[in-house]
Order: C-alpha cells, then structure tokens, then sequence
C-alpha cells in the first residue's frame, strides 16, 4: 500500500528548538492530516534524537495517528571532490536500515556527485526548487536507480506537506542500508 509521506521536514527548528512534548505532536498530526498526507520524516540538522523522542511521544500517545520517521540532514565532502559539498537526509526506519535522500541538488554545488549509499534524491523542494535543474536530477536518478522524492523541506508547521512523495514503505526497506 502506498503512502504519502513528507520526507525533509525541521520539526525541532519549526518549534524553536523545544523538546517534545504533547503540545507539539499535537500540532505537527493535525498538520499532517490537515494536507492529506500520512506521515513525514523528521531530518533536522545534526540532531537525529529529538526526531526519535518525538516519533517515541507520537506513538505512546497518539498511536497510528500518523507516521514517523526520524532522520537528520548531514553535510557529506567527498574526499575525491572536497569542493562537492552537498547534503544526505537520513531516514532512521522503524524495522531497521537507512534511507538516504541526496538533499536540494544543485546547493551548495552545482555538481551532483552520487556516492554509495544513496537512495534517492529530490527532484522537488518547496524550498530549493529555484536551483534544482528536474532533467539533470532526472538523469541522474536514471543512471543511478535513485527514488526520485518530493519534500517541503519544512522549517515551518504551515510548509508541513506541500510537497510529498508516495511511496511504499517496502520500497523504502528494500532500498535502505541494511542495520548493523
């Protein structure tokens, strides 16, 4: 079964960089389901623990209300290319494996260097759309069996959902880099 997930989103920064709470969860679900989606991946810089505290509160007390992933948006510079700077969401899945999301193509480099270990990248981000070339990204996806993902990048509660992807979450599992 498909699902339509926001796969970027800045929770933590949305709210001023709060620790979960109630308040919080309440908000973000009645966002979510306010755009029709099912769920959205939690990808704040550097910080991959309150995107699990929050998926932990959001299950013990909302349970099957929506969807959590928790994740961060790392910085990668390729040691064969350090001027390549670019940007990995990773997705912390719930049964175990990494999805990783080559983040904005295009920013801060204009090339787009896919290393091992990626899985898909953004065609589409509310935010960065005004740098992503679609038909380099494309090609690039082709050549690479990349998912191709569409985000909000969110670092608001109203940006939650503008873009999304669907996906099966089989497809994310088969994808991801196995745990351990």
């Amino acid at each position: 079964m498909k699902v339509k997930l926001d796969l970027h989103t800045h929770i933590w920064e949305a709210f001023n960089f709060q620790p979960p709470s109630l308040t919080i969860a309440e908000k973000v679900i009645a966002q979510v389901k306010a755009r029709g989606i099912d769920g959205i991946a939690i990808t704040d810089h550097h910080n991959k623990e309150w995107g699990m505290e929050f998926r932990e509160l959001v299950e013990r007390h909302f349970p099957g209300e929506i969807i959590i992933i928790p994740g961060w948006e790392i910085e990668i510079r390729p040691a064969h290319r350090p001027f390549d700077e670019y940007q990995v969401a990773e997705l912390f899945l719930p049964q175990g494996g990494t999805f990783r999301i080559y983040c904005h193509p295009g920013y801060y480099s204009p090339n787009i260097v896919i290393e091992q270990n990626i899985h898909g990248i953004e065609i589409d981000n509310y935010i960065h759309n005004w740098h992503i070339r679609r038909s380099q990204v494309q090609e690039v996806a082709d050549a690479h069996d990349l998912m191709t993902i569409k985000v909000s990048d969110a670092h608001n509660l109203e940006n939650i959902g503008l873009r999304y992807t669907e996906v099966e979450l089989e497809e994310l599992y088969r994808r991801a880099v196995p745990p351990g």
